[in-house]
């Protein structure tokens, strides 16, 4: 079963994140397999599995993210490239590199200058030494380099009395590709090296065909080809190779997780379970030993008068050996023991009696100690599933992003897109990209607030709703102002170019024209969740529509409660939409007026009314 992507793996992997390149770095999360990066567009998981998009986001924290989001947030990503062909990929940002090495041990460093700044694992061997300050040395290559070797020199390299061996020695093929290339091209080298220049060729234009190999219902491995020589009671094809990683590895990742959250647990568990099994042993022991010693105290009772006329030298059926302070007793039906000379035998009766007594209580108390400790032992078994459930179900999937996702959006009751910047830089992208001369664009009478554009309409409450959403989005939300002026214009009346002599700064416009109002317009909106197919997402909107949108959704309005923790109770309540998701589609602190259900259209029919922009 494979443990962790191979080259090629890798190859297609980064085909697809290098899709990712012109975003921001939105933020970096620490999981329990490895770190979470947030790009408007989705994440990529980082872990000794894999590094790929991923559309499953596990429990992340920003603890032991801190120096990596320092070092990227907000960095715009350059480019994303496999240096050469082995399991390291390099995300290139404005500032520096983040280098991952999916070799043993696993690593992931922070570059900036050629010097490493930063790391996960320190390392020193003969080939390098890896830690802050250094300048960053790739490991020594152990493969020739198909990505830029031709033919010939991927042919020199395969060795005609040992094929396999040399497609996996030294071209990193792994085993399963080079049965692939085998089952493909045959045992010559030539072939061979053509079908891999070839399969790395289509990989590399974006030709991959995503497959999962299962037997008896399980995955035992994950390619970006379809397999021919391995042998699969059922082939899983997907339409990208990272939902096809996502399905492999994910069960991997959360193994690794949940061994971590309950690694503490574990070690308790192994603890008990010792004493467990020593009590086990020492019962029997302790009970076995008091049934031996009132044996023998019952049969010194009934000879006791013999033992003590033999003791004084009478002839008696008992035969005494005396050894220093002790003598050996031997009765008549053959049992042998030791008694001590100058002590009563009554009295060594009542030792024996005491000492059986005192044994019995030792293993009736080592049996309620055992009971309780396995009834200790069933909690923490119990403890450890439910934190190994909590893992799994921390685990949530992420709806595909489309494009208006990335701006505040919502739609009116007339089901007309609304999109607005949720900063100054998107604010400049609405109005250059997407505010057509015909097209409505809103904005609340106040310095600093959302640029909204909405096609042409002509119904006061469409233009209501618009200006509700402009309005939210401003910061009149933030100051405490529960009622602001919106005005809107056409398209065609706003333009960046200042007028001679003057400067306008990135977010700011020139009006021009008559301006319509919508005055007093009271700030409220709702914010909701909606689950569409496996993934959820948070949408707001104004309160008129948002029932077209979520299936629960809270009418806010400005008030003193800091929206993380708002986002967080709303999470906990109800299930699905992730905190920050919620946070991001709050104005700011908020107080709830209200709390309702709606009946949200399919999300094929959201994306069809703004597919109309």
């Amino acid at each position: 079963m494979k443990r962790v992507i191979t080259a090629i793996d890798l190859l297609a992997s980064t085909v697809e994140m290098a899709k990712l390149a012109g975003s921001k770095v939105e933020n970096i999360y620490k999981t329990g397999a490895g770190y979470l990066l947030k790009f408007p567009q989705g994440f990529v998981a980082v872990t000794k599995f894999r590094a790929s998009l991923t559309g499953v986001v596990p429990e992340k924290t920003h603890e032991g993210a801190e120096t990596l989001r320092g070092l990227f947030r907000d960095d715009r990503l350059k480019a994303v490239a496999m240096p050469r062909f082995d399991r390291i990929v390099e995300f290139e940002f404005t500032s520096g590199k983040l280098v991952v090495e999916l070799l043993e041990p696993f690593n992931v460093v922070a570059v900036r200058g050629g010097k490493v700044v930063w790391l996960l694992h320190g390392y020193r061997g003969k080939d390098r030494e890896l830690r802050p300050g250094l300048p960053y040395v790739y490991p020594p290559a152990a493969f020739v380099d198909v990505l830029t070797s031709d033919v010939d020199a991927v042919e020199k390299a395969i060795d005609p009395n040992d094929v396999k061996r040399s497609l996996i020695k030294r071209l990193g093929t792994g085993p399963e590709l080079a049965e692939e290339l085998l089952a493909r091209a045959g045992p010559s080298p030539r072939a061979l090296a053509e079908e891999f220049k070839r399969l790395v060729e289509k990989i590399q234009a974006g030709g991959a065909e995503p497959s999962v190999c299962l037997r008896g219902g399980a995955p035992v491995t994950v390619l970006p080809i379809r397999p021919v020589s391995i042998q699969c009671d059922e082939v899983k094809n997907f339409p990208h190779f990272w939902e096809a990683l996502d399905y492999y590895f994910s069960p991997l990742e959360l193994e690794t997780t949940a061994a971590q959250e309950t690694q503490e647990l574990a070690q308790r568990r192994k603890r008990l379970e010792a004493t467990i099994s020593e009590l086990e042993k020492k019962i029997p022991e302790y009970k076995s030993e008091a049934s031996a010693l009132k044996t023998l105290a019952h049969k010194l009772l009934m000879y006791k008068h013999e033992i003590e006329e033999a003791l004084r030298g009478s002839e008696t059926s008992i035969r005494i050996v005396y050894v220093n302070s002790r003598a050996r007793v031997e009765l008549p039906d053959g049992t042998a023991f030791d008694i001590e000379t100058g002590v009563p035998v009554g009295r060594q009766i009542t030792k024996l009696f005491d000492k059986a007594k005192e044994l019995e209580e030792k293993a009736s108390k080592a049996q309620r100690v055992l009971e309780k400790l396995r009834g200790e032992l069933a909690k923490l078994e119990e403890e450890r599933r439910r934190a190994e459930e909590r893992v799994k179900t921390s685990v949530r999937p992420v709806a595909r992003r489309s494009w208006f996702e990335k701006f505040h959006w919502t739609i009116t009751t007339g089901r007309r897109p609304v999109i607005g910047g949720r900063d100054a830089s998107q604010n400049e992208t609405v109005v250059r990209k997407y505010l057509k001369d015909s097209y409505l664009f809103f904005h609340a009478d106040i310095p600093g607030a959302s640029a909204v554009a909405m096609p042409p309409a002509e119904d006061p409450l469409e233009l209501l709703q618009a200006a509700q959403f402009a309005a939210a989005y401003s910061k009149a939300w933030k100051i405490g102002i529960h009622a602001v002026d919106v005005y809107y214009v056409r398209g065609e009346q706003v333009t960046k170019q200042a007028p001679a002599g003057q400067y306008l700064a990135r977010g700011s416009f020139m009006i021009y024209g008559k301006r319509e109002y919508v005055r007093n317009v009271r700030l409220e909106l709702a914010v909701g969740c909606r689950k569409d197919h496996d993934g959820y997402r948070a949408v707001a909107g104004p309160p008129r529509s948002i029932h077209l949108l979520a299936e629960r959704y809270v009418v806010v309005t400005p008030g003193n409660v800091e929206r993380g923790k708002l986002a967080r109770e709303l999470a906990g309540r109800w299930g699905g939409c992730h905190p920050e998701e919620l946070a991001a589609a709050l104005p700011g602190a908020s107080r709830v007026s209200e709390e309702g259900r709606g009946s949200p259209i399919p999300w094929e029919e959201v994306e069809q009314i703004f597919s109309t922009w």
